[in-house]
């Protein structure tokens, strides 16, 4: 045998066991999770529900996705707090699609955000002027990079790359800049920015709308505040101070003072309102300090354009012009995002020649103010009909005023009114130009009036009548609308539709999408083609309650993962309820084998999906409104499918409001057979654990594609005894779906199992809190591993 030949071959084999060991070891070491620590150091990722935390835990860094949105970001939060804050975003602009991606510190020494595949969203090489060895969070909330060749040395920080938020110990240097979220969901740069005023010399701050129009002043530093904010509580929770080197190189800091709690969260934050506003986190809230402007009306465009804003104390903020409306009629609704403004009902024609107009005309408004900073004084005009004549003649102008002073002042507006607030009493008439069609047509005497007024503004006393008589006219008519509002207890954001407006819409009511227990659903097509599902309730005294309940509770919240209200009918005995339309319907029908109406099986990853956005629906209602929302009637039936199969929680007209810390027992029982919690039958004071059961429930049938009520599975057993059985077995992957079995996750399965399994507890007690229940479903918490073979065993007996 030829030795030699054989120990070369071993010799190579053992060569290749060794660089196939190193090539894995390389692997793992890119791949390391450092969930738990401070810092990443050179080649390591950060991914999906990784993160590293600060050395006192106060903040954490990693990828979240707003409200259960599919746009995934790299952020920096409040670590220990029950609400989620983001006061820091890497990638705001670039964010990316569907999953989370990876965060790495490359061997080059730069921070870089990339999808799966590798590509590059976001990079701190644009500003970082070095190579860095480590990356670290800091207490402070300010993620840095020490440098390679000097560790002490800060190569690049997050505190002076700001997004929206100023936090303690943070130097606001002059050049940076505050620049506010698109929406309370949306990370992206929006329309306000705070900042220094860029003068050498000057140390005020501004606050501008879109870079360019500074709206508001906070006034000179006094040496222990700015002169126009309001005070606050600065003397007993953080002190502040402007430090100068020089007319152009100064900042402001603040920080806590001795007497503040060790415990206080402090964070200033540019509002995606146009509002800066500084917070601190007192019992298990955030408590607002002082805020600037004061005044929300004093922002530039909050209510976009052709937006009227009222001043506070207004339960609308914005309405529009008449012969406008809104041009996202979704995002006023929501009472979110008022600056999207207002279009025009019918567009200009502009066919004016030396101002003989047929087809647009003019509005005038006197219980309105606009800022004249907008507009531009036009001297050729020394009379109103020449001022008019001006404004008709240039298809831009889109608004006149005429004042007869010696000498006479025209003022013309072109482009969109972005400024326009309601005043108290009237003032100096303004004319917004309309389409004729739209412009009310004046009676004879007010004819005769304009004419005189035309020609030589000589009687002012008919003006100031006529002005007053149309603004008592317009707070009339929205008084109307208000009232019919208030008289069933409804949020006046919501849209009040007419019966005929609905029937036109639904084409006589002919596609019928469900029934229910109070009426029908139907399908229907708005003008402006926003499909709709309208509800029509049926005559009876508990449809009225009915048709109260979801106005009053459901108009008034607003999250990605509940089921808009957009409006309702109450005209004669017409009830009905307008909702934004979910195209794959209810989550019922892909339960159901024998459903006729599924068209597809939906896999694992969409079922996982709809359990984890149907944990934060419940989170928002429990934990995040005003008042506590307790639903009543968690089941598939109420959670409504979107085009992308994402969930939205619907029909509350069984839900009830509750204060923070209060709980009662109510006289009727809720919800239906197999969802019902213990407590109902019992007569025990209802909470939200109510809820937490009957989402426990849900999550056995998302599991196993089953009806709790289905006997077929063993007719001797009840279903969650026989899942809870299966468990305890050892057979976790024999409850699901047979149909999905082979491609679900085991990972998975196994979490949502173990949190069926706790929240359908026959005691309240032993079941968790619905943000509990999302940190399981994450991943992030294990609950109670402790007890939870012991909840399996009660389930068993």
């Amino acid at each position: 045998m030829d030795w030699s030949l054989k120990d070369n071959r071993a010799s190579n084999c053992l060569k290749r066991f060794i660089l196939v060991l190193v090539i894995l070891i390389l692997q793992h070491n890119c791949d390391l999770s450092v969930a738990g620590g401070d810092a990443l150091s050179l080649g390591v990722s950060l991914r999906e529900k990784q993160t590293i935390i600060s050395k006192n835990g106060t903040f954490e860094l990693g990828f979240f996705n707003p409200n259960g949105t599919s746009n995934w970001y790299v952020g920096i939060w409040h670590a220990q707090i029950s609400e989620k804050t983001v006061v820091w975003v890497a990638n705001r602009e670039t964010p990316i699609k569907d999953m989370p991606g990876v965060l790495t510190l490359s061997t080059s020494g730069y921070l870089t955000v990339s999808d799966l595949q590798g590509k590059v969203f976001w990079s701190s090489n644009i500003t970082q002027q070095a190579k860095a060895s480590k990356a670290s969070i800091l207490d402070t909330g300010n993620f840095v990079l020490v440098g390679s060749q000097n560790t002490s040395e800060t190569v690049w920080e997050s505190f002076a790359n700001p997004t929206d938020h100023l936090l303690p110990t943070m130097k606001f240097w002059k050049g940076l800049k505050l620049n506010s979220w698109k929406s309370s969901v949306d990370p992206a740069p929006g329309l306000f920015f705070h900042l220094m005023d860029p003068s050498p010399g000057k140390n005020n701050f501004l606050l501008q709308y879109r870079n360019s129009v500074s709206y508001y002043n906070l006034g000179e530093w006094t040496g222990r505040d700015y002169f126009n904010v309001p005070v606050g509580l600065s003397t007993t929770l953080y002190e502040q101070e402007l430090v100068v080197f020089s007319p152009t190189r100064m900042y402001y800091i603040y920080w806590y003072t001795p007497k503040a709690d060790s415990t206080l969260l402090l964070r200033a934050v540019l509002k995606e309102n146009g509002e800066v506003s500084r917070y601190s986190w007192i019992n298990n809230n955030w408590n607002l300090i002082d805020s600037s402007p004061q005044s929300s009306c004093d922002v530039y465009g909050v209510c976009g354009a052709y937006g009227v804003c009222f001043t506070p104390g207004n339960i609308e903020l914005c309405d529009c012009l008449q012969g406008f409306q809104p041009r996202d009629s979704i995002a006023w609704s929501s009472q979110e995002w008022w600056s999207s403004g207002c279009v025009r009902r019918t567009p200009l024609h502009c066919s004016a020649i030396n101002g003989s107009d047929t087809t647009d005309g003019f509005l005038q408004i006197s219980n309105n103010t606009m800022s004249d900073e907008e507009a531009i004084q036009y001297n050729q005009a020394s009379s109103f009909l020449e001022c008019k004549t001006a404004c008709l003649n240039n298809c831009s102008c889109t608004a006149f005023a005429f004042t007869n002073h010696v000498p006479a002042v025209c003022k013309l507006w072109f482009g969109d009114l972005l400024t326009l607030k309601a005043s108290s009493s009237p003032g100096k008439a303004l004319f917004i130009r309309l389409a004729a069609s739209d412009v009310p047509q004046p009676s004879p005497n007010a004819g005769r009036s304009s004419r005189i007024i035309g020609l030589s503004i000589s009687i002012p006393l008919v003006v100031a009548v006529m002005g007053t008589m149309f603004a008592w006219f317009i707070q009339r008519e929205h008084a109307r609308a208000h009232q019919k509002a208030k008289d069933y207890d409804t949020p006046i954001s919501l849209r009040t539709f007419t019966y005929k407006e609905l029937q036109i819409a639904t084409n006589n009511f002919a596609h019928k999408l469900g029934k229910g227990g109070f009426g029908s659903v139907f399908k229907g097509t708005l003008p402006d083609t926003t499909l709709v599902a309208v509800k029509k309730l049926e005559g009876s005294a508990q449809a009225e309650k009915q048709f109260r309940a979801e106005t009053s509770t459901i108009g008034n919240i607003h999250h990605v993962n509940l089921v808009r209200l957009l409006g309702f009918c109450a005209e004669g005995s017409q009830r009905m309820l307008v909702y934004e339309y979910m195209q794959n319907g209810s989550f019922n029908y892909y339960l159901s084998h024998n459903s006729k109406k599924a068209n597809k099986v939906l896999d694992w990853s969409t079922r996982f999906g709809i359990a984890l956005r149907t944990a934060r629906a419940l989170v928002y209602l429990h934990e995040e409104c005003r008042d506590r929302i307790i639903h009543c009637d968690i089941k598939p039936e109420n959670i409504l499918l979107d085009v992308d199969f994402s969930p939205k929680v619907s029909d509350f007209g069984l839900s009830k409001l509750v204060g923070r810390d209060f709980s009662e027992v109510l006289t009727t029982t809720r919800g239906t057979r197999g969802y019902l919690a213990p407590e109902w039958i019992s007569g025990l004071p209802i909470t939200v654990k109510v809820d937490v059961y009957s989402f426990g429930m849900t999550l056995l049938e998302i599991i196993s594609g089953r009806r709790i009520i289905d006997l077929s599975v063993l007719e001797s057993q009840y279903f969650p005894t026989w899942a809870a059985t299966e468990i305890q077995k050892g057979n976790i992957m024999g409850i699901v779906d047979e149909q999905i079995r082979n491609k679900a996750d085991v990972e998975e399965v196994r979490r949502v199992a173990m949190v069926s399994i706790m929240c359908i507890q026959e005691d309240e007690n032993e079941r968790p809190g619905m943000s509990q229940v999302v940190r399981m479903l994450e991943g992030i918490s294990e609950g109670y591993p402790e007890q939870y073979e012991r909840y399996l065993q009660l389930l068993v007996n």
